[in-house]
């Protein structure tokens, strides 16, 4: 059950699950309730299927500029590295 709570130094805010629940489960009900929070600020913008094309995990940019394009570091890198591969290529053939 969620509770309003306050606790120094923070002001008051939602605790939606006892902090003697497995992980898991603390994990989970985090997550529900940022999702409650994008909803309810009207941002479902900032939620995108990550630009991996290997990949269908969601994306959600809360970035100033609104750049962010994958879903993890792990899909971030490999698609950095085969771009560089990619130019590597290209270098060498034009070499």
């Amino acid at each position: 059950m969620p509770q309003l709570v306050r606790h120094p130094p923070l002001d008051w805010h939602i605790h939606a699950v006892p902090s003697d629940a497995p992980l898991a489960t603390r994990i989970l009900v985090e997550t529900a309730m940022a999702m409650i929070d994008v909803i309810r600020d009207d941002e479902l913008s900032r939620l995108t299927i990550c630009a991996d094309s290997d990949c269908q995990g969601i994306v959600l940019d809360l970035s100033r500029n609104r750049s962010r394009r994958y879903c993890s570091t792990t899909c971030s890198n490999r698609n950095a590295q085969a771009a560089h591969r990619a130019r590597r290529a290209d270098q060498t053939v034009t070499a």
